[in-house]
Protein backbone atom coordinates (compact mmCIF):
# COMPACT_ATOMS: atom_id res chain seq x y z
CA UNK A 1 0.00 0.00 0.00
CA UNK A 2 1.29 3.35 -0.99
CA UNK A 3 0.88 6.43 1.11
CA UNK A 4 -0.59 9.62 -0.31
CA UNK A 5 0.72 12.54 1.86
CA UNK A 6 -1.20 16.48 2.43
CA UNK A 7 0.68 18.69 3.88
CA UNK A 8 -0.74 21.17 6.70
CA UNK A 9 -1.01 25.08 6.27
CA UNK A 10 0.86 25.63 9.58
CA UNK A 11 3.33 28.27 10.63
CA UNK A 12 3.63 27.50 13.93
CA UNK A 13 5.76 24.39 15.46
CA UNK A 14 5.08 25.00 18.90
CA UNK A 15 3.12 21.87 20.60
CA UNK A 16 1.66 24.08 23.03
CA UNK A 17 0.00 26.23 20.40
CA UNK A 18 -3.67 24.74 19.71
CA UNK A 19 -3.48 25.94 16.30
CA UNK A 20 -0.61 23.77 15.38
CA UNK A 21 -3.25 21.52 14.08
CA UNK A 22 -5.42 24.04 12.76
CA UNK A 23 -6.55 22.37 8.98
CA UNK A 24 -5.82 19.36 9.95
CA UNK A 25 -8.38 16.40 9.78
CA UNK A 26 -8.71 14.25 12.77
CA UNK A 27 -9.77 10.91 11.71
CA UNK A 28 -8.96 6.64 11.99
CA UNK A 29 -8.17 7.16 8.49
CA UNK A 30 -5.38 9.97 8.61
CA UNK A 31 -2.20 10.50 10.48
CA UNK A 32 -0.03 13.30 11.73
CA UNK A 33 3.42 13.55 11.63
CA UNK A 34 5.12 16.47 12.92
CA UNK A 35 8.82 16.97 14.02
CA UNK A 36 10.55 16.45 10.77
CA UNK A 37 12.90 18.96 9.31
CA UNK A 38 14.26 19.85 5.79
CA UNK A 39 17.85 19.28 3.78
CA UNK A 40 18.89 21.48 0.99
CA UNK A 41 15.02 22.95 0.91
CA UNK A 42 12.44 24.54 2.93
CA UNK A 43 8.80 24.33 2.77
CA UNK A 44 6.84 27.80 1.70
CA UNK A 45 3.67 27.69 3.06
CA UNK A 46 2.53 30.66 0.55
CA UNK A 47 2.67 28.63 -2.56
CA UNK A 48 2.13 25.52 -0.33
CA UNK A 49 5.57 23.81 -2.08
CA UNK A 50 8.93 23.24 -1.35
CA UNK A 51 11.23 26.04 -2.72
CA UNK A 52 15.18 26.79 -2.28
CA UNK A 53 16.37 27.22 1.41
CA UNK A 54 16.85 30.64 3.10
CA UNK A 55 20.46 31.49 3.75
CA UNK A 56 21.48 30.96 7.19
CA UNK A 57 18.54 28.46 7.84
CA UNK A 58 20.19 24.78 7.43
CA UNK A 59 17.67 22.35 8.80
CA UNK A 60 14.42 24.18 8.39
CA UNK A 61 11.05 22.45 10.19
CA UNK A 62 8.57 20.90 7.93
CA UNK A 63 4.94 22.24 8.77
CA UNK A 64 2.68 19.15 10.33
CA UNK A 65 1.57 16.01 7.93
CA UNK A 66 -1.49 14.59 7.44
CA UNK A 67 -1.18 10.82 5.96
CA UNK A 68 -3.19 9.35 4.40
CA UNK A 69 -3.33 5.53 3.62
CA UNK A 70 -4.09 4.91 -0.34
CA UNK A 71 -4.29 2.36 -2.86
CA UNK A 72 -3.09 4.25 -5.59
CA UNK A 73 -0.64 7.74 -6.07
CA UNK A 74 -1.02 9.91 -8.98
CA UNK A 75 2.79 10.15 -9.95
CA UNK A 76 2.35 13.02 -12.26
CA UNK A 77 0.90 15.65 -9.79
CA UNK A 78 4.17 17.82 -9.35
CA UNK A 79 5.31 16.44 -6.00
CA UNK A 80 8.59 15.55 -5.37
CA UNK A 81 9.60 12.17 -3.57
CA UNK A 82 11.93 13.12 -0.63
CA UNK A 83 13.55 10.33 0.58
CA UNK A 84 13.14 10.48 4.73
CA UNK A 85 16.24 9.25 6.58
CA UNK A 86 16.60 8.62 10.27
CA UNK A 87 19.76 11.39 10.69
CA UNK A 88 21.69 13.55 8.59
CA UNK A 89 24.25 11.19 7.67
CA UNK A 90 22.10 9.68 5.35
CA UNK A 91 24.23 6.16 5.33
CA UNK A 92 24.13 3.42 7.31
CA UNK A 93 23.96 -0.60 7.04
CA UNK A 94 22.49 -2.15 3.91
CA UNK A 95 19.66 -4.23 5.10
CA UNK A 96 18.66 -7.70 3.07
CA UNK A 97 16.22 -5.41 1.12
CA UNK A 98 19.26 -3.66 0.14
CA UNK A 99 18.27 -0.40 1.77
CA UNK A 100 20.12 1.86 4.13
CA UNK A 101 19.30 1.21 7.85
CA UNK A 102 19.25 5.21 7.90
CA UNK A 103 16.38 5.20 5.03
CA UNK A 104 12.94 5.13 5.82
CA UNK A 105 10.59 5.95 3.29
CA UNK A 106 9.86 8.70 0.26
CA UNK A 107 7.34 11.57 1.05
CA UNK A 108 6.00 12.88 -2.08
CA UNK A 109 6.42 16.70 -1.28
CA UNK A 110 4.47 19.23 -3.51
CA UNK A 111 6.90 21.06 -5.48
CA UNK A 112 6.80 23.14 -8.67
CA UNK A 113 10.37 22.13 -9.72
CA UNK A 114 10.85 18.70 -11.82
CA UNK A 115 12.42 15.88 -9.56
CA UNK A 116 16.01 16.05 -10.89
CA UNK A 117 16.09 19.76 -9.65
CA UNK A 118 15.64 18.59 -5.87
CA UNK A 119 18.06 15.49 -6.58
CA UNK A 120 20.97 17.27 -7.52
CA UNK A 121 20.31 19.21 -4.80
CA UNK A 122 20.37 16.42 -2.50
CA UNK A 123 17.33 17.57 -0.72
CA UNK A 124 16.09 15.11 1.79
CA UNK A 125 13.74 15.28 4.91
CA UNK A 126 15.44 13.59 8.31
CA UNK A 127 13.80 12.63 11.29
CA UNK A 128 16.55 14.12 13.61
CA UNK A 129 19.26 16.85 13.54
CA UNK A 130 22.47 17.63 15.46
CA UNK A 131 22.05 20.65 17.88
Amino acid sequence: MDLLYHTGYLASFSLKDPAFYSGLISSPDHTIVHGLFLDAARYDTAANCIADPQPGIIYPPLPAMQLTAVTQVDTTSGRYPCPLYKTSARAGIISTSGHSTNFVTTVPLPSEQPESYWVLKGAALLTQIAD
